[in-house]
């Protein structure tokens, strides 16, 4: 446990929170009973839609709704409001850590886009290459809670209407845009006494002329310390983390006719978590060591790392961008908007804790093993006009055009972590994670471009038909042609039924087809043997020696069917049926490892990086699968007694099957990945009381079983198949004055665990699945205070 010094910390902390801190009231309600009748603005170029009227099925995330999650991290306030939502923790995966693995109905991460206020957001830089994985997607993470007023998510294919990266479904950030001072404080550590989280955040916004527009202003800043679960010399947990945070959002009207909007962000954040601990005596000697001709005969690793090492990795991220944009009428009934944006997202690493063997003694200890890139220009020019046809409403006719240019960039490291220094018989670079080489560093970029044709149409009270077509062309990839149909009908004032049909795809991104990943790890069956793994371009002469060859973009075939019911005040019920075909689906291939015969007519033909590989992997458009599932959202409030309760009940089933593949996915580990990886049930029911100045909410979160995706190859069988779990968080909040509140409740408020991994991982002191999509870390309380005026 914690020391009685950081205790009394934790609590001077909070008070002093209570007493000087601001944001807005809270309810802590997570119930989405009022979101029927929600305007929403995503998957429609209406601005009357409501989410009962919407065709496609759209949750609506309050913003009391996301505080009702202590995390810092909107990817886990969206986990605990969408249950078709699942975020990893992934504790000992390099960049993973940081920049965590999303996933909307179990598809990738890069196939759901993110927008901002209806404008596509640019990528992260990190290329996720865990195995099996490899998406370069958004980072949501980026986006402070308090400078956010809603979000919508849209569960439904909208290629057709949004571009790229729309097959899963669509996250909408909406900007907080209203004049008022905002501010909040919160603390938090877990039961083990470890974790202990702060942050501060607060939101300004101004009225610009005479109601003409607003300016707002939203700051956050939040730190938190790491966890640690190993057991022997390892640490396995959360990283320790640093954000500092900053969103704007203006907007004014200048002439009757137009106005100009604007918003943009600055990030900064630093992480650290560690790697698996080494042994020094898989690197303490060698035959150069050894033999006659010794070259360091005196250097013996265990002087500098007497019990071994544990290496350290850390990031430091850099995340910036600005949106520009005029709109405004160009007749009663043609309204028309031009907008500009760009984004930069860069992330440097570091090593500490480590060496490089091939130096000997004359290897530092800590190393900056290089840093990437990932670069947005996007423009934009929509139209849409309502056309009078004698119906119900004028017919929504939405047409326009995308330019957008993206680029990666890949620097080298600091020499030291990937040279080969006098002891070449060992292998080279900083260990756990070798730098990148000047002849793998460079940079990359693609454009595209793209027109749409959008209509919408109430052909009565009871009709809504919709279709929505784009054509999009990418520099070296080629051209795509999607469409989108979808219908509502009213049956009644109490049902509505609905149902869409569409295509989608996704582009490869420059940095899948060109980034370079080198990593070191010990041979699960024989620990003090390292093995270096690399991942390359698909066009590396390596890579086209066993296959490879330019990728492609992913193309998928949507469709679904539901209804939402209201059959009586107060209660809401949708279920949705779906499902997903997508081909030419962008993999990575397992882990090859190279026989000596193959490494040495690979050098003998000029391919001299093949010298230093054991395994390789590479993107290639390698498969086609089939995703079903069914989303069930129940929501309800009444009157009980003096108070009122608010209740929703949301469940997603989701199963993922491989149609057809290329003959090196046909493997156990990759089966496992995509069928079985997360849960196929996923349910989360919050249960709020208000009554009298009081909230108490309860929330309950259950996950079923799923296959923790380590082991590859023949070592696929040794893959753990972890049984179900449920979290119960819950939270009082004490409304002390009309804009004044305090909460103060617990995640995971029983401490559960989930089942204790298999006995190879325990061996090396990691007692948890690693690839779980929940906490490991144990019970976590915290205390907020809000204020708003």
């Amino acid at each position: 446990m914690r020391s009685h010094h950081d205790v009394l910390k934790f609590v001077l902390l909070a008070t002093i929170s209570w007493q000087f801190t601001t944001t807005q009231a809270i309810a802590q309600n997570q119930a989405q009973s009022d979101s029927a009748e929600a305007i929403v603005v995503t998957g429609t170029r209406r601005t009357e839609r409501t989410v009962a009227d919407s065709s496609s099925p759209i949750d609506v995330v309050s913003a009391d709704a996301l505080r009702s999650n202590p995390s810092v991290d909107l990817n886990d306030k969206l986990m605990t409001t969408v249950p078709s939502f699942n975020v990893q923790r992934l504790p000992t995966v390099d960049g993973a850590s940081f920049v965590r693995p999303v996933s909307l109905r179990s598809l990738s991460a890069d196939q759901t886009l993110l927008l901002v206020d209806g404008k596509r957001r640019h990528r992260s830089a990190y290329v996720d290459i865990t195995p099996q994985r490899g998406a370069q997607a958004q980072d949501l993470s980026q986006i402070p809670e308090i400078a956010v007023q809603r979000i919508e998510v849209l569960r439904d294919g909208a290629s057709a209407q949004y571009g790229s990266d729309a097959i899963a479904g669509v996250v909408n950030v909406i900007l907080a845009d209203r004049p008022g001072l905002a501010a909040s404080a919160q603390v938090g550590q877990y039961y083990e006494g470890d974790g202990f989280s702060r942050s501060l955040a607060g939101r300004y916004g101004v009225p610009l002329g005479d109601d003409d527009g607003t300016l707002v202003i939203s700051g956050e800043w939040a730190e938190s310390d790491s966890t640690n679960r190993a057991t022997l010399p390892m640490k396995v947990g959360l990283p320790s983390s640093s954000r500092t945070r900053l969103f704007y959002n203006m907007h004014r009207r200048l002439t009757p006719d137009i106005s100009v909007y604007a918003f943009g962000n600055y990030g900064y954040a630093r992480d650290k978590t560690w790697f698996s601990h080494r042994s020094p005596a898989g690197y303490v000697r060698s035959a150069l060591q050894l033999g006659p001709d010794a070259i360091f005969p005196d250097f013996d690793l265990s002087q500098v790392y007497p019990d071994g090492f544990t290496p350290q990795f850390g990031s430091t991220t850099r995340d910036v961008s600005s949106t520009l944009g005029f709109k405004g009428n160009l007749a009663e009934n043609l309204s028309w908007d031009l907008s500009g944006r760009y984004g930069r997202n860069s992330i440097r690493y570091s090593l500490t804790n480590s060496f490089n063997p091939t130096l000997g003694p004359d290897s530092p200890t800590s190393f900056h093993p290089g840093s990437q890139m990932q670069s947005e220009a996007g423009f934009n020019a929509d139209f849409v006009y309502l056309l009078e046809a004698g119906l119900l409403q004028p017919i929504s006719v939405a047409f326009g055009a995308e330019y957008r240019r993206e680029t990666f960039t890949l620097k080298a490291g600091d020499p030291a972590s990937y040279e080969t220094g006098p002891l070449r018989d060992l292998v080279p670079g900083s260990v756990a994670y070798p730098g990148v080489t000047p002849s793998q560093a460079g940079k990359w970029g693609r454009w595209s471009n793209a027109q749409y044709l959008d209509v919408d149409a109430d052909i009565s009270q009871k009709l809504n038909l919709s279709a929505a077509v784009r054509h999009e062309n990418f520099d070296g990839v080629g051209s795509t042609f999607n469409y989108k149909f979808a219908s509502r009908w009213k049956v009644g004032s109490f049902l509505n039924l609905r149902g869409t049909i569409s295509t989608g795809f996704r582009a490869p991104t420059p940095g899948q087809g060109n980034v370079t990943a080198t990593s070191q790890s010990p041979d699960p069956l024989r620990p003090l043997v390292q093995l270096t793994k690399a991942l390359i371009p698909p066009t590396d002469p390596v890579a086209v020696a066993f296959g490879g060859g330019p990728l492609i973009p992913e193309r998928s075939q949507n469709y679904s069917a539901g209804f939402v019911l209201k059959p009586a005040k107060g209660f809401t019920l949708s279920v949705d049926a779906y499902q997903v075909v997508i081909r030419d689906r962008i993999g990575l291939l397992p882990s090859t490892r190279l026989t000596d015969q193959q490494r040495a007519l690979l050098v003998n033909s000029g391919i001299s990086t093949a010298a230093s590989l054991d395994e390789y992997r590479f993107f290639i458009n390698g498969f086609k699968t089939r995703t079903r599932g069914v989303d069930v959202v129940a929501a309800f409030n009444a009157q009980v007694g003096t108070g009122k309760v608010n209740a929703t009940v949301a469940y997603n089933y989701n199963q993922t099957k491989i149609l057809r593949s290329d003959s090196r996915f046909e493997t156990l580990d990759v089966k496992q990945f995509y069928e079985n990886h997360l849960p196929h049930h996923t349910a989360i029911g919050t249960v709020s009381y208000d009554v009298d100045g009081w909230n108490v909410m309860t929330r309950l979160r259950h996950y079923s079983g799923w296959i923790d995706n380590i082991f590859s190859g023949d070592l696929a069988v040794l893959n753990q198949h972890v049984p179900s779990e449920t979290f119960v968080d819950a939270a009082v909040t004490y409304r002390m004055s009309s804009n004044t509140s305090l909460s103060i409740g617990a995640q995971n408020i029983f401490d559960n665990y989930p089942a204790m991994s298999g006995p190879i991982l325990q061996g090396i002191g990691i007692p948890y699945p690693v690839n779980r999509p929940y906490e490991a870390d144990g019970g976590q309380y915290y205390a907020r205070v809000n204020f708003s005026f």
